[in-house]
C-alpha cells in the first residue's frame, strides 16, 4: 500500500488503513515536495568566523593553472622556492629591488618593469612591504596573488596589515590564495609553494584543496601512489575559500576528482553550490572536516537534536549536494588513491582473495556495515577454479588461497577466473606488500598485481589490493601498480570503507519537482518549546495520525476525557519534552479512579489520551543545523531512542525516493516493518520534511514514538520547537 494514495483512520486504538482515495485536505500530494532552491531554504547562517559575505561564485582565474607567473620577492635565500617556481612549464618572472641574478635568471627591480602581465603573482614578501607591493601590481594589472605570509610571523601588526590587504584585493577584484598558506603546487615544476615539493610528486588528475598547510603538504609527499593535478593550500581564505575553489574546479578540464579537507565552512550555500557544480561535471569530491566539536550548537529539547549533532549535520550536507563524506585520514588517503586511478568502480559487487581465513574473514566483518557486497561464487566459477586447483574443496567469496598452491600461481589464476565470470565489480587482493618482506615473496606479491593488472583490463572491473600493513610497498611494485592502473590500498578498514564510498557515488542530477502548498500553522507557532497537544496539533493538519487526547484540568475533567476517550488511557503531564524520563507518563489506567490518582500527583493540566496497542517503536524527527540546515532522521524509537541512537539520516528536503533509502539505512528497521507501515514510516519522514521546509522558525520536530500496527502507524507522543521568534503570517 502506498500512502500516496491512503490515508489512516484511528479506530478502537488501531491505525486502519481507508479506502483507496486521495489524501483528505488540507494534506497536499507527497510528491514531489521541494519548493525553490537550497539556497532560499536556508535559515540565517552563524558562521564560525566573521568573514563578510561576498558574491557566492568569486573567480579564482589566475590560481588555476596560470599561463605565466611573476615571484615577487625572490632572493638566494629562498633558492629553492624560486626554483620550483621557475621550473615548469609555465612562463615566469623574477622581482627583486636588487636586480641581481638568481639561479641564471635575471631580476627585475619592479613589477612595472615586466615586459608583459603575469596572470599571478607569488608573494615571497614580508608584512611590511607587502602593501606597496601588491598596489603596484594591482594597477600593473596583475589579478590574483599567492601569499604564504600575513600568519603568527607577522607579529602584533599582522592583523591590520592582513585587513589592508584584503581591502585593497576587493578595490580591484584581485584574487587571494592565503593568506598564511603553503601555497599551490603542480607536479614537475611550476609550483607557487614555500616548502620542498618532492621528486615523487607526480602527475595525475586529483586535485586537492586543504584549510591546513600540514595537511596539503603531506599530500606532496605521499609517494608515488597518487597522480595530482594539483594541491591548494587554502590558510586563512582570506577573500577566496575552499566553494570558490570547487566551482574552478568544475571546471577545470584536467582535474577528474577531488579531495576537500575542511577545518571551517564559512560559506554553507557557496560551499553547496561548488559540491554540486563538482558532481554535476562528474567529479567526486571525497570531503573530511575536522573541529566539528568547535560547530556553535543549539541545546537540543527533542529526541532527534541530540542524537543528530554537527557532526551527522555536515556528513548530510556533504552527501545530499554530490560530495563523499569520510571521517579520518585513512579513509581519505585511500579514497584519493582509488579516484586517481583511470577507471573507478562501478558497482558494489565485490570479489576478493586472501592469504588466510583469517583475513577473509576481517574482510567481511570491514565490508558488512559499509553496503559493499560478496556475492556467492557462480556455479561455473566454482567449478572452473576446483578443476584448475583441486586443493580448492569449496571455493567461496572471499576466497581463501592459503596452501591451495604457489601465490604467484593461484592468486593471478584465480583472479583471471573471477573476471571472466563477470559476477563482480571489484577485484580485492588481501596480501601484505611491505617493503619488509624478502625478495623471493616481493616477487610473488609483484605477480599478483601484474595478475589483477591483466585480468581487469579492457574489462569494467576495478583492481585493487589492500594490505593489513600501512607500511610503503616497495618502489618497484608501487611503480608498477601506478603505471597499471592497479590501486595498493592499506588497511583493511579504512580500503573496504573508501571502496564502498566511491562505489555508491554517482554524478548528481538535478530534478526539477513540483511546488506543494504549505499549511497554515501561523495560530500555533509561538516561541520556545510547545506542548504535546499543540505539537500534534500540528502533526495532524499534515496528515500524521496522532492518538486521541484532550487536555483535562483537574482530576474532574480528566476523568470525564478519560471515559469520551474509552479505556484504557494515558494521564501525561502537560510539558513538552521528556515526560516519560521526568517520571511524568501513567500508562494502562482503566478506571476513573486510576485516572483521578494519577491527575492529582501530576498536579494542574494534563493531557488525557487514548493508549495505543503495544507494537514496535519508531522515532521520525528534525533538527535544524545551523550551519547545514534542517536533518531530517528515523530509528528505533522509544524510550531509549536517545541512547540507542540507531538512526539514519538526511538533509531535508528530501525527495519520496530519498525516503525510502533513508528508512531502509535506518539500522533494525526493515526486520520490524510490513509493507504498510514501511509506507507509514516514508510518509512521516517525508512531512517532517517537508514542515522543515515551509515553516523555517521550526528548529527541531519529534514523533516518538510511532507506533507500528498490523496495517499502518499512529504517533502517541510528538514535540515541536520554534527559534525565538514569531513566524510570518503568511506561509
Amino acid at each position: 500500500m502506498n500512502l500516496v494514495n491512503h490515508h489512516y483512520a484511528l479506530m478502537a486504538g488501531t491505525c486502519l488503513p481507508a479506502s483507496p482515495s486521495p489524501l483528505p485536505s488540507p494534506v497536499p500530494s507527497l510528491t514531489p515536495i521541494l519548493t525553490g532552491t537550497y539556497g532560499e531554504l536556508m535559515t540565517a547562517v552563524d558562521t564560525l568566523i566573521p568573514i563578510p559575505e561576498r558574491a557566492a561564485h568569486r573567480s579564482v582565474k589566475g590560481l588555476i593553472d596560470p599561463d605565466s607567473i611573476v615571484v615577487i620577492g625572490a632572493s638566494a635565500r629562498r633558492s629553492a622556492v624560486v626554483a620550483e617556481a621557475i621550473s615548469g612549464r609555465t612562463k615566469s618572472f623574477l622581482v627583486h629591488p636588487s636586480g641581481e641574478s638568481i639561479l641564471g635568471e635575471d631580476l627585475y627591480t619592479s613589477v612595472k618593469d615586466l615586459p608583459e602581465k603575469p596572470d599571478c603573482a607569488f608573494m615571497l614578501v614580508g608584512h611590511e612591504p607587502i602593501l606597496e607591493l601588491m598596489r603596484e601590481a594591482l594597477e600593473f594589472g596583475i589579478r590574483a596573488f599567492v601569499i604564504p605570509g600575513l600568519g603568527a610571523e607577522a607579529g602584533a601588526n599582522g592583523a591590520e596589515t592582513f585587513a589592508q590587504v584584503l581591502e585593497l584585493a576587493d578595490q580591484y577584484e584581485a584574487a587571494i590564495l592565503g593568506p598564511n598558506c603553503m601555497g599551490m603546487a603542480v607536479p614537475q615544476g611550476g609550483s607557487m609553494w614555500v616548502a620542498n615539493v618532492p621528486k615523487s610528486f607526480r602527475r595525475g588528475h586529483v586535485s586537492v584543496i586543504a584549510q591546513s598547510g600540514s595537511i596539503a603538504d603531506a599530500m606532496l609527499n605521499c609517494g608515488p601512489r597518487v597522480g595530482f593535478r594539483a594541491v591548494f593550500s587554502t590558510g586563512s581564505e582570506g577573500n577566496r575559500d575552499a566553494a570558490d575553489l570547487l566551482m574552478g574546479l568544475a571546471e577545470d578540464d584536467q582535474t577528474k576528482a577531488i579531495g576537500l579537507f575542511v577545518e571551517t565552512v564559512r560559506r554553507p550555500e557557496a560551499f553547496a553550490d561548488g559540491l554540486r557544480a563538482c558532481a554535476e561535471a562528474g567529479k567526486p569530491v571525497v570531503c573530511m572536516k575536522v573541529g566539528r566539536s568547535r560547530i556553535a550548537a543549539q541545546a537540543a529539547l527533542a529526541h532527534t537534536g541530540a542524537m543528530v549533532g554537527s557532526s551527522i549535520a555536515f556528513t548530510n550536507f556533504v552527501q545530499h549536494h554530490g560530495g563523499i563524506e569520510v571521517s579520518d585520514t585513512s579513509t581519505f588517503m585511500e579514497a584519493l588513491e582509488i579516484l586517481g586511478q583511470p577507471k573507478w568502480p562501478s558497482g558494489i559487487r565485490m570479489g576478493a582473495i586472501s592469504e588466510s581465513g583469517g583475513e577473509c574473514g576481517m574482510l567481511a566483518d570491514a565490508a558488512e556495515p559499509t553496503g559493499l557486497e560478496f556475492p556467492p561464487m557462480p556455479y561455473e566459477l566454482v567449478g572452473s577454479l576446483q578443476e584448475r586447483f583441486p586443493n580448492f574443496l569449496n571455493p567461496q567469496n572471499p576466497l581463501d588461497a592459503w596452501m591451495i598452491d604457489e601465490a604467484e600461481i593461484v592468486f593471478p589464476e584465480s583472479l583471471e577466473l573471477m573476471a571472466h565470470s563477470g559476477e563482480f565489480d571489484i577485484l580485492l587482493a588481501q596480501v601484505d606488500i611491505t617493503q619488509y618482506r624478502g625478495d623471493t615473496e616481493n616477487e610473488w606479491c609483484l605477480a599478483i598485481v601484474r595478475g589483477l593488472a591483466q585480468a581487469t583490463k579492457d574489462r569494467r572491473i576495478f583492481p585493487a589490493v589492500t594490505t593489513v600493513h600501512v607500511t610503503d610497498p616497495p618502489r618497484r611494485i608501487a611503480n608498477f601498480a601506478a603505471s597499471n592502473g592497479v590501486a595498493l590500498l592499506r588497511g583493511t578498514r579504512a580500503s573496504v570503507e573508501a571502496l564502498a564510498a566511491i562505489s555508491m557515488w554517482h554524478p548528481f542530477t538535478s530534478k526539477d519537482l513540483d511546488p506543494h502548498e504549505g499549511i497554515d500553522l501561523s495560530d500555533l507557532l509561538v516561541p520556545g518549546a510547545l506542548s504535546e497537544h499543540i505539537s500534534a496539533e500540528i502533526m495532524e493538519r499534515y496528515g500524521i495520525p496522532m492518538a486521541d487526547r484532550r487536555i483535562a484540568e483537574g482530576p474532574e475533567e480528566a476523568v470525564k476525557a478519560a471515559q469520551e476517550l474509552g479505556f484504557p488511557v494515558v494521564v501525561k503531564m502537560n510539558g513538552p519534552a521528556h515526560k516519560a524520563s521526568l517520571g511524568g507518563v501513567a500508562l494502562g489506567l482503566n478506571s476513573a479512579e486510576e485516572v483521578s490518582v494519577a491527575t492529582q500527583a501530576f498536579g494542574g493540566s494534563v493531557l488525557v489520551a487514548q493508549e495505543i496497542a503495544a507494537g514496535p517503536e519508531v522515532i521520525c524527527g528534525m533538527v535544524r543545523d545551523p550551519n547545514f540546515g534542517p536533518v531530517v532522521a528515523v530509528g528505533i524509537g522509544g524510550r531509549y531512542a536517545e541512547a540507542l541512537s540507531l538512526t539514519a539520516s538526511s538533509l531535508a528536503p528530501i525527495t519520496h525516493d530519498q525516503a525510502v533509502r533513508l528508512v531502509r539505512k535506518a539500522p533494525g528497521i526493515a526486520k520490524l516493518t510490513t509493507e504498510e507501515t514501511f509506507d507509514a514510516i516514508v510518509y512521516t519522514v517525508l512531512v517532517l520534511s517537508r514542515i522543515a521546509v515551509d515553516h523555517p522558525s521550526i528548529i527541531e520536530a519529534d514523533i516518538n514514538p510511532l507506533i507500528l500496527a498490523k496495517n499502518g502507524a499512529v504517533a502517541v507522543d510528538a514535540l515541536v520547537v520554534c527559534e525565538q521568534f514569531i513566524e510570518p503570517e503568511s506561509v
